[in-house]
């Protein structure tokens, strides 16, 4: 068996999955909040809102309490003459080998609170699919995929 890859995402990136869960908590806490105000409105028992509200912010949370950490300590990637090799997951491990001679376009991109933490992510698309590396420094994500785009183009070339 081949060696994990040895790169890992930037540190900050388990802070900004911890945020994005946060998000993701104040957005059921949101819509748990117009349910009950409809639920009220139309005279119905208001117990199901709490009930269900409150399992699904019970499951969110105990996911932002093991998630973030086990995926940042999971992921690893790495990029060969040949391919770009990533490994992940939180529950379900998963290895992936993308041939460079297969890649069409890589690119980064930014959403907001990637931005603010200064990361980036990179997207190695081939024809079939894309796969993402989420959270690298900014500088170190355009390196990168500069990098997958040469050695694609050197790879094609070998062909």
């Amino acid at each position: 068996m081949t060696p994990l890859p040895a790169h890992r995402l930037d540190p900050r990136m388990l802070r900004v999955w911890c945020i994005s869960d946060v998000v993701g908590m104040v957005v059921v806490a949101v819509l748990a909040v117009v349910a009950w105000l409809i639920v009220r409105h139309l005279g119905g028992d208001v117990f199901w809102v709490y009930l269900v509200a409150g399992v699904i912010e019970v499951v969110c949370l105990a996911d932002l309490l093991v998630s973030p950490r086990i995926e940042y300590a999971t992921w690893r990637y790495d990029v060969t003459p040949t391919d770009v090799d990533l490994y992940h997951g939180v529950f379900v491990k998963k290895r992936v080998l993308v041939p460079l001679v297969r890649v069409q376009h890589v690119q980064t991109k930014q959403g907001p609170i990637l931005r603010a933490h200064g990361l980036a992510s990179v997207t190695v698309s081939t024809a079939g699919e894309s796969f993402e590396i989420p959270g690298l420094a900014e500088d170190d994500a355009n390196a990168l995929r500069d990098r997958v785009a040469e050695l694609a183009r050197l790879a094609k070339e070998d062909a």
